[in-house]
């Protein structure tokens, strides 16, 4: 992407700052069960909304140089 800066994290702060971004695709994961989704054959939309925000909580992670899947 034209004029897109990758910003790098130092490295004394990026594990911890890995480990935060795991646990909040972690806890914006849809779960296993979820009614709402069984009965739609799909994904409903405060599950569909989570994945979203974990997605975007990997693609800041990565925009920082932090790998937050590991």
């Amino acid at each position: 992407m034209p004029g897109h800066r990758t910003h790098t994290v130092p490295a004394e702060q990026r594990a911890l700052l890995r480990d935060a971004l795991a646990d909040a695709v972690f806890y914006r994961d849809p779960p296993v069960d979820c009614d709402a989704c069984d009965a739609l054959d799909g994904l409903c939309d405060a599950c569909a909304a989570g994945l979203a925000r974990a997605r975007a909580y990997l693609a800041l992670g990565r925009a920082l140089g932090v790998d937050a899947s590991r």
